[in-house]
């Protein structure tokens, strides 16, 4: 057995290197072979002590979050920036030039996006300039020269005080629809009306969602010299004193053709500056109706009263008589026959305890009316007293 010096040698478990030896064998020959020795791979001299791995371990991955944090909020960043860049894009695309009522001029915002108010909702009638309420005779003809022959896409937009916009042969129908609803309410701002513009037609079908505002009976106005006097706001009945005031201010200076229209609870509605008497009744009655969502009455035109006013008795609101408790059930329906049958001079209507009612058609004056209604319910009933003096409810002055 011989031994060969191999040198020092790193071994396991044990930190320094020791020397060793490896057993040499006999050849047939006499001689010794000394096997060689595998090297084994050759540590790199800047390894890392076995206490850094963890940390660069943690290190990465801490690393790895940031940046997948990092790309993340990047793209909650990118999203809306590339949707905002789509709408820019659309909105300076070349369109064709958009035919529109005066002082139309849509925007890049209107391209880009439509509004709530935009709906598609509404009566579905087909759209007719002819009965388009709240507005001029002008602004009719005017829908029936251009909107309604013009080409699609179109819209038409209006407010209860007849302020109007609309677009003709916009790109598409969501650009209409933005087009018209801007330039009215541009309109509107600058009259400082008190409505919002809504649309009322897309295309040629009525998409307004009100329908057709509440009106009283034909005729609207009439003119009768048994009851017409001198206007006073004193004497307008049912509206409260600081709304007398306000029409002391606004409604005499006004310019004429004007009409003056009140509501069952004394709100005021006047339209001034039109060709004829029975467009402005029209269109102030359309006003109160859509705002009110009732019927109304015009009391004033011009300078004058043209329905009977009482002054003897306190106007209270308007009468109904197919629905006014105070008359006896089986009697109501012959009152309001009556009274419709009766559109000039005074009227008046009285009831006593039992309901029977006494009436006074066609008087002269105020005075005959109430003292006719007083006699003809005597007939019928007792402790009669009047609770109608023309279309109002009426209740002795205090």
């Amino acid at each position: 057995m011989h031994f060969a010096d191999i040198g020092a040698q790193e071994v396991k478990n044990i930190p320094t290197p020791v020397h060793a030896y490896m057993v040499a064998l006999r050849r047939e020959d006499g001689t010794f072979s000394i096997p060689q020795l595998k090297k084994p791979p050759a540590k790199a001299a800047s390894a890392a002590p076995a206490w850094l791995w963890p940390v660069v371990v943690g290190v990465v991955s801490v690393v790895a979050i940031v940046v997948a944090g990092l790309l993340y909020f990047a793209k909650l960043e990118i999203a809306p920036a590339t949707k905002e860049v789509a709408s820019a894009s659309r909105a300076e695309a070349p369109k064709p030039s958009l035919s529109s009522a005066p002082g139309a001029s849509p925007t890049s915002s209107q391209a880009a996006q439509t509004p709530q108010s935009a709906s598609s909702t509404g009566s579905g009638e087909k759209f007719s300039a002819e009965t388009v309420p709240f507005i001029g005779d002008r602004a009719r003809a005017t829908l029936a020269n251009e909107y309604a022959p013009g080409a699609d896409h179109k819209a038409f937009a209006v407010t209860p005080s007849g302020v109007t916009g609309f677009v003709v042969g916009a790109p598409d129908e969501d650009v209409a629809k933005v087009a018209a609803l801007e330039t009215c309410q541009k309109r509107a701002d600058k009259v400082q009306s008190p409505h919002r513009c809504e649309l009322y037609a897309v295309g040629n079908h009525v998409v307004y969602p009100h329908g057709h505002p509440p009106m009283p009976p034909l005729p609207w106005l009439r003119h009768d010299p048994a009851t017409e006097r001198r206007f006073a706001v004193k004497e307008i009945p049912i509206t409260s004193d600081q709304a007398k005031a306000r029409i002391e201010a606004l409604y005499p200076p006004a310019r004429k053709v004007k009409s003056l229209t009140i509501g069952p609870n004394g709100r005021f509605f006047f339209n001034v500056g039109q060709e004829n008497a029975e467009e402005s009744v029209r269109r102030s009655l359309e006003n109160c109706g859509a705002t009110l969502g009732v019927a109304c009455m015009t009391i004033a035109v011009d300078d004058m009263f043209v329905v009977p006013v009482p002054t003897l008795m306190k106007a209270t609101g308007f009468f109904h008589p197919a629905s006014n408790e105070s008359i006896a059930a089986d009697a109501r329906d012959d009152v309001a026959r009556q009274l419709a049958g009766a559109p000039s001079g005074w009227n008046a209507v009285a009831v006593g305890t039992m309901g029977r009612p006494g009436l006074a058609l066609k008087a002269g004056s105020e005075e005959n009316a109430i003292s006719g209604a007083l006699s003809d319910c005597a007939k019928r009933d007792r402790d009669c007293h009047v609770i109608a003096i023309g279309p109002f409810a009426a209740a002795p002055n205090n």
